[in-house]
């Protein structure tokens, strides 16, 4: 989305609509607004026309000039609020924009209309909301929705504001134009992106300033990754792992380790998911989708850090060379595992891309998965579990967390349920002989004992990666989740330097 910001009144505004936050007996608005507008707007908000219901949108038409001139008027609460009300806000508001085919507008600055000086998240967060409902994916359909690009011009007599807009809006276009690149991945239907079709659109698509390794089956049997492999190699469509290492940093040998799930397709194996459990389950390498545009974007903005991701790719099919139920697998890092059930793979394809992670002595380990349906049963669909070794990088992500409103909730790992993951027959088994008890948990103890103990924070986004229910802000099917999150996270507690939130 084009984001423009200027010191006008509204009434000069070339576009095609203008938009007023309001609350009950705002002030005048004459000197941001102009006369002909303002004076519309106090009968409009005076008249049974606008009842002042919450996040009420009304709109109506004036004459400019012998030219009509679309005007929106949105409810806002009389004292500022969170970010989320506002990007809910902007969601709704694109929504109506595209039933009534509004391409550019005007908005006048929240913070104008609170006088706000210092605070100057809001009518960003109102841009955010419009850019995440501003998505279509209609890439396999006959007929596609028309194209267009929304501008938005920012009304403000700030000149704070607009500096902050005037420096940050091509930052915050970078970040979504990720975001949606992470949605189309997740939304493509697994015929079309099997595990070399990601590896060759990340070969594809990637900045200069980040090289990448791919490794075929061979090579990831050359390096004893025999868990990703154990998993994949069920498929004629063989695995494939990646590593992309971006140098932000030269100065230090600090790095942070990301890995991202990438089961492209999960039917289970022989332990076959219900159908209606596998009917979106292309969404299982949506870990891999944020950790490769997480990557691709610190490298756009040249962040001052030091970063190696790791993608583990595959498909976990029935074929005749699948992984049975009661194999014993030797890890990469030598550990063995008894598989106990063949539909709880993404741990095992994780495991061995943790310990790789380990071997470049990280400051911290973050992994991302569609890890376990327990998660959304524990947290429901727009809550995403969290698990750390560390207390403080479960309260450095939380507190993220509620600033950009992708809501994550920390759970346990309690040592005492690791003798839900002990086998009699080898090191560890991949799924909890405790049966349906503490399933995240137990997923997540097995992952812990890939990390060396090095500082980890592991993301079970089951439930928000893929919706199936609306949410406000993020809609339905794939929603982009976590890359705002992380990219904040990392940008706060990691990069070197000062650096605007984006």
């Amino acid at each position: 989305m084009k984001i423009s910001c200027r010191k006008k009144i509204a009434v000069d505004s070339k576009k095609d609509a203008v938009i007023i936050p309001v609350y009950k007996n705002i002030r005048s608005l004459r000197t941001i607004t102009g006369k002909k507008i303002d004076d519309e707007l106090q009968n409009i908000i005076q008249s049974d026309y606008f009842n002042f219901d919450e996040k009420e949108s009304k709109s109506f038409y004036i004459d400019v000039n012998k030219k009509l001139k679309k005007i929106y008027i949105i409810h806002v609460p009389k004292e500022k609020g969170e970010a989320r009300f506002y990007m809910e806000l902007g969601a709704k508001t694109a929504s109506i924009f595209k039933k009534d085919k509004i391409y550019s507008f005007s908005l006048i600055s929240f913070e104008d209309i609170y006088n706000e000086k210092k605070d100057l998240y809001i009518t960003k967060a109102f841009l955010e909301g419009f850019m995440f409902n501003d998505y279509t994916f209609d890439k396999y359909k006959s007929k596609k929705s028309p194209e267009h690009n929304f501008e938005a011009e920012v009304i403000t007599a700030m000149p704070k504001l607009k500096k902050y807009i005037d420096d940050n809006a091509d930052n915050w276009n970078a970040v979504f134009d990720n975001i949606n690149i992470m949605k189309d991945l997740v939304n493509t239907p697994a015929n079309y992106l099997k595990p070399y079709d990601f590896a060759e659109f990340v070969k594809n698509n990637l900045p200069k300033n980040i090289d990448l390794t791919i490794w075929d089956e061979k090579e990831i049997l050359n390096n004893n990754m025999n868990l990703l492999h154990a998993v994949g190699k069920g498929s004629v469509n063989k695995p494939y792992f990646l590593k992309l290492t971006y140098n932000g940093n030269k100065e230090s040998s600090n790095n942070i380790a990301l890995i991202g799930k990438g089961i492209t397709f999960d039917s289970g194996g022989y332990s076959l998911k219900p159908a209606a459990s596998m009917a979106h389950m292309k969404d299982d390498m949506a870990g891999a989708a944020l950790m490769y545009a997480l990557t691709k974007l610190i490298a756009e903005l040249n962040l001052k850090i030091n970063i190696n991701t790791y993608i583990p790719l595959a498909e976990n099919l029935i074929g005749s060379n699948s992984l049975f139920v009661g194999d014993v697998i030797t890890s990469a890092s030598s550990k063995t595992v008894e598989i106990l059930n063949t539909d709880a793979e993404g741990r095992l394809i994780m495991a061995d891309a943790l310990y790789l992670a380990t071997k470049t002595d990280p400051e911290i380990i973050i992994d991302a998965a569609t890890l376990t349906g327990a998660c959304v049963v524990a947290l429901g669909p727009y809550c995403a579990g969290i698990f750390s070794n560390r207390k403080f990088l479960s309260k450095q992500i939380s507190d993220i967390s509620y600033e950009v409103a992708e809501d994550v909730w920390e759970l346990p790992l309690y040592a005492d349920y690791e003798q839900g993951i002990t086998s009699t027959v080898a090191d560890f088994t991949n799924m909890s002989t405790f049966a349906r008890e503490g399933g995240a948990i137990h997923a997540a103890l097995f992952l812990k004992q890939f990390i060396d103990n090095y500082p980890w924070l592991h993301i079970d986004m089951a439930g928000p990666a893929y919706m199936e229910k609306n949410h406000p802000i993020f809609g339905k099917e794939a929603t982009g989740f976590g890359l705002r999150l992380l990219f904040h996270f990392l940008n706060t507690h990691y990069t070197e330097g000062v650096n605007e939130r984006y």
